[in-house]
């Protein structure tokens, strides 16, 4: 389990009061001791991931404490003072602390500080740092104010020595010397710039002499940033966590830049694989429609043919009984030879309108909402008769565009058959079906209203929803209304609405016109 302790060594109620509530706050557990000997016995007892710890307390002074925690435990310290002098600053790093707070009118914002600490620490643990120094003062120095922050120093004191280690481990940052007894520190970082694997590693520069022709040559060979000896530790410390932060930062940018490359590599073909799916469904749905709309067509055939197919037999019943009775003379024959043909050709009438349109035309060709409506009633009419329903025509659109008639004709069908439905299920008294075609701003309009009481407010949101449908009783697909609405909206460029109005319902579908397109069309014929 993660260590999530916290002490706080500070004689100030108050300020321990402050510090335990707004750390319980970031989810950390807060023991207090408001004197030295309270804290070491506390060390002793438990292991804490962080103490604060005030410099004056009433026994004795923090920094006796700060060595006893270090002989102890590795326990990282942040320490609160009143005093913000650089010296006293610089002391506190050589002792190994992870950072300082002052205790002044921003002390609220330090609190949150020290969580943004404690949560960089996690990102940077076990970060490499290379130091290539001659100097063993400033190697030491460097790895008491960096191993408090959770980072590894490997330490070289020539080009030589630091070269081996890049070979042998993966460093985070280098920390390059200008004045190396083998090389001088602008050659090396040449070289490693030239290193491929080096390459983006970054890199400061230790210098005792910076001038302006110097930082440019720095900055110019790959330094990533330069401080000056003898260094400031503070700020030594604060430019390595930026750097290492940055490097982080980009190395996860470009991470996640891989994975998105790999995603859009991948994501074109699981694209390509889902509409190949959806068009074999929606081809399959097109074919369960189209079965059940040949079902209904051959009801329809079957109730048209049977009354010419009852006359055919009675007139040779009867033209069999004469002729067994002597009574067959010419005239008879040919009055029931003429009837016979008569309704032979019916039959074949019929025959050639339900074959029209089960022709599988896929190409565009011209008509009008007009001449659509009427071939498709000499389908529907008789089944229309039959059930005393009356169609109101009120047709307005001669002019021509350019689509796929036999898929508008199957949509019309649908639509007719729908409302048809919805009259005889209702039992509606002086049932009707109007049908309206018009023209309106550069767009061809088909309407098909019945007075057969509506839609519920509840269906009207599903009915274009595939497999839903209110004739299940009835063997009804629910694939009729999506189906139209794919043909009309993706086929055929144009829009199908529904609304309840006059007591019934009211189809509209709106086909756009291109004129241009139509003038080809016409060109090519």
């Amino acid at each position: 389990m993660q260590n999530n302790k916290i002490l706080v060594v500070e004689d100030s109620k108050m300020i321990s009061n402050v510090l335990k509530t707004k750390l319980k706050q970031f989810g950390y557990e807060v023991d207090r001791s408001y004197n030295l000997k309270e804290a070491k016995e506390l060390i002793i007892q438990k292991e804490y991931m962080l103490i604060l710890l005030d410099l004056h307390l009433p026994d004795g002074e923090g920094y006796e404490l700060i060595e006893d925690i270090h002989d102890i435990t590795n326990t990282k310290v942040i320490v609160l003072t009143s005093d913000n002098e650089e010296q006293l600053r610089e002391e506190l790093f050589r002792y190994g602390i992870l950072d300082y707070i002052i205790k002044d009118k921003n002390f609220i914002y330090s609190i949150y500080e020290i969580h943004k600490t404690l949560q960089k620490l996690k990102m940077l643990s076990d970060k490499k740092i290379l130091i290539v120094d001659d100097s063993s003062f400033v190697i030491k120095q460097v790895k008491n104010v960096l191993h408090p922050r959770n980072y590894i120093v490997y330490a070289a004191k020539s080009a030589k020595e630091g070269f081996e280690i890049l070979k042998s481990e993966n460093i985070d940052l280098i920390v390059l010397d200008m004045e190396l007894p083998d090389m001088h520190g602008l050659e090396v970082l040449e070289k490693i710039r030239k290193d491929v694997s080096c390459i983006n590693i970054p890199v400061i520069i230790l210098s005792g002499a910076l001038t302006h022709d110097i930082i440019r040559k720095i900055l110019k060979s790959g330094g990533n940033d330069f401080i000056k000896k003898p260094f400031i530790v503070e700020e030594f410390v604060l430019k390595i966590d930026l750097l290492i932060e940055n490097t982080q930062k980009g190395k996860s940018i470009i991470s996640k830049a891989k994975e998105l490359n790999e995603l859009n590599s991948t994501l074109e073909k699981k694209v390509s694989k889902s509409i190949a799916k959806l068009r074999e469904k929606d081809i399959i749905m097109f074919q369960q429609s189209r079965l059940a709309q040949m079902g209904e067509m051959l009801s329809m055939i079957a109730h048209q043919w049977r009354q010419p197919l009852n006359a055919i037999s009675s007139t040779s019943t009867a033209l069999k009984l004469k002729t067994l009775m002597g009574k067959a003379n010419a005239d008879v024959i040919t009055d029931a030879t003429d009837k016979i043909s008569f309704y032979v050709k019916h039959l074949s009438s019929t025959i050639d309108d339900f074959r029209d349109f089960f022709k599988p035309k896929k190409e565009k060709q011209e008509t009008n909402f007009d001449i659509l409506v009427e071939s498709s009633l000499l389908i529907v009419q008789p089944s229309l008769d039959d059930k005393k329903i009356k169609v109101i025509k009120e047709l307005n659109s001669q002019s021509t565009f350019v689509s796929y008639a036999n898929e508008l004709k199957q949509v019309l069908l649908n639509l007719i058959k729908n409302a048809e439905d919805a009259l005889s299920d209702n039992k509606v008294k002086e049932s009707k079906i109007i049908i309206k075609t018009y023209e309106k701003e550069n767009t061809f309009i088909l309407e098909v209203e019945d007075n057969a009481g509506g839609i519920p407010k509840d269906i009207m949101p599903k009915i274009f929803d595939p497999y839903f449908s209110t004739k299940t009783k009835k063997d009804g697909t629910g694939l009729g209304l999506y189906i139209s609405k794919i043909i009309i909206e993706e086929h055929c460029n144009g829009k199908l609405e529904v609304e309840n109005r006059n007591r019934g319902t009211l189809f509209r579908i709106i086909i756009n016109t291109n004129r241009n397109e139509t003038l080809m069309f016409q060109k090519h014929k």
